[in-house]
């Protein structure tokens, strides 16, 4: 007698269970895997959320302030009255700054100062939907910081037109 012959019961079949719940199981896991990767990627882009606003100088990593104590902007345990990060990567490397005795920007290494005295003028420009431009112009010296929506433009503004009203009188 041969196998041929005899019917094929389905009970005594082979089954594809366990094969696709090994299939099922590696779907959800390479989900997972993928949602974590998505994640983290997710999270080392982003911001925290006060790194683009304008804020205290007490209220700012050390390690972010050192960009402008290596141009000579800060003193060594200086805490500037305001702060405005501008850099791409969050890390102060452009950055405004509000000083007791002067206003000042740091980029690419270089670092510009205006004493309250040489403050000669302020200008307000809208340079995009998003983006608000504030120039500070001394006798010798000129640049801008620039702000997005929420990120304390007015606030800086005010702070620069008192401290050099206070200092023309």
């Amino acid at each position: 007698m041969s196998d041929v012959d005899t019917p094929l019961n389905p009970y005594d079949a082979p089954g594809c269970g366990a094969g696709l719940y090994a299939l099922l199981l590696m779907g959800i896991g390479g989900l997972g895997l993928v949602g974590m990767i998505g994640a983290t990627i997710g999270l080392l882009n982003s911001q925290p959320e006060e790194a683009r606003n304008l804020v205290h100088g007490s209220e700012v990593q050390v390690w972010r302030l050192q960009p402008m104590r290596e141009a000579g902007l800060l003193e060594l345990t200086e805490v500037p009255a305001a702060w405005h990060d501008e850099s791409p990567g969050y890390d102060g490397t452009t950055a405004c700054v509000i000083r007791d005795h002067s206003v000042g920007r740091i980029e690419g290494g270089q670092a510009s100062e205006i004493t309250w005295a040489k403050v000669t003028s302020t200008n307000v420009e809208r340079t995009s939907e998003d983006t608000m431009s504030i120039t500070v112009s001394g006798k010798d010296n000129i640049f801008t910081c620039h702000f997005g929506p929420n990120e304390g433009a007015e606030r800086f503004l005010r702070q620069v037109e008192t401290e050099r009203k206070r200092s023309a009188d």
